[in-house]
């Protein structure tokens, strides 16, 4: 994950971004977990770098591996692909990845939207980072990016502020899938209007 931790730091130097981390202690877990968060664009990847802890993998879609350099530069930072056009391989995928989370004491970090989304709110969550973390029983730590509205202009590609927030909550751990996502997705938005409310 170096790789992609110093190739991603360098484009936040390049676009002269900064970056405020809120709740940072909550991160602080020893053992695997499996951390969810926002998605907006790949502009997540500058704050993820941030934060990213050690021994820490992502679950992405196989259809990133084929992004040219992109896809390269993931592949060679160890990110998991997953292929959610076939629900036996992916489920197969999830499941190898929850023995190797809990054996090889790892972080994995998912997008629970499935998507990138950028209308400052959050899309509904898949449910694979839920069973994960219910079969592996390590917790659950959610991470909110701010809205990138405050600072970046999509259909121009414009930056219009250097700043973004980022903000941890500690681990939860929820007896079902269902309870599990509505109470993190609610949290989420909470968090996410907090967030876009104190610029």
């Amino acid at each position: 994950m170096w790789i992609i931790k110093n190739v991603v730091r360098s484009f936040k130097y390049l676009y002269g971004l900064r970056f405020e981390v809120k709740g940072l202690e909550h991160f602080q877990v020893e053992g695997p977990c499996v951390i969810i968060s926002n998605h907006q664009s790949v502009l997540d990847m500058m704050g993820l770098m941030e934060i990213l802890p050690d021994r820490c993998v992502q679950i992405a879609k196989l259809e990133l591996l084929y992004y040219a350099s992109v896809g390269l530069i993931m592949y060679l930072g160890g990110v998991i692909f997953i292929n959610r056009k076939s629900t036996g391989s992916a489920k197969s995928m999830m499941s190898e990845v929850g023995q190797a989370m809990t054996k090889d004491n790892v972080k994995v970090w998912i997008y629970p939207e499935g998507t990138r989304n950028l209308n400052g709110d959050l899309l509904p969550f898949k449910k694979g980072a839920f069973h994960l973390a219910i079969q592996s029983q390590v917790p659950v730590i959610p991470v909110v990016y701010s809205s990138f509205t405050t600072f970046y202009n999509p259909e121009k590609n414009l930056f219009t502020s250097d700043q973004q927030a980022l903000r941890e909550r500690s681990g939860l751990v929820f007896a079902g899938v269902l309870s599990r996502i509505l109470f993190l997705k609610t949290l989420m938005v909470a968090h996410l209007v907090l967030l876009s409310n104190s610029d």
